[in-house]
């Protein structure tokens, strides 16, 4: 947690628990920048259906 001027603590901590009771905790930068690796991923695995379609065309 990160200290603002007046010495009071702000928030940017993401706290994720699923049903089994496990935890993940991320700040907001490394939130976002795992949901850009994961949106690359997900780009880069449906490149081969999205090329397949075209060539069928």
């Amino acid at each position: 947690m990160t200290k603002t001027k007046d010495n009071q603590p702000s928030d940017d901590v993401i706290i994720c628990m699923d049903d089994a009771g496990m935890q993940l905790y991320l700040s907001e930068k490394a939130a976002n920048r795992l949901s850009w690796i994961l949106t690359g991923i997900c780009i880069v695995l449906s490149l081969p259906v999205i090329i397949l379609a075209f060539m069928c065309i």
